[in-house]
């Protein structure tokens, strides 16, 4: 017999710039790891005001009454632009719930290095 997947919510904060193209490519993205971990993603926060939090609380009141224990976001940079806040944010919210934030993707991806290119001074 499988266990059932755990459950987790999404936390994702629209930016100015972001369109219902990035949107979606967040959410595919929080779903893609969620998949791969092993989480049944049941719901998702989404702010919509740069400079709220009604979401984050919704969500963690959310997680709070339901018992559920992870939470995914898209990049550090949804839970704060200054990577210091960021981390403050994430162990707040870790604490509040009882349990684990995860990031569905690097904020800054390694990108391929062009062929020839040195890294690091070596080649």
């Amino acid at each position: 017999m499988t266990t059932p997947a755990s459950l987790c919510v999404g936390y994702l904060r629209l930016r100015l710039s972001d369109d219902d193209r990035s949107e979606q490519h967040h959410v595919v993205t929080m779903a893609t790891f969620a998949e791969r971990e092993g989480f049944t993603l049941s719901l998702l926060f989404v702010e919509t005001r740069w400079q709220r939090a009604l979401a984050l609380n919704a969500l963690t009141a959310y997680c709070q009454s339901h018992g559920i224990r992870n939470v995914i976001v898209p990049t550090a940079e949804h839970l704060n632009q200054l990577p210091t806040l960021a981390d403050f944010s994430k162990g707040t919210l870790e604490q509040d719930i009882g349990g684990r934030v995860w990031f569905a993707a690097s904020a800054d991806p390694v990108l391929p290095a062009p062929p020839g290119a040195v890294k690091d001074g070596e080649r």
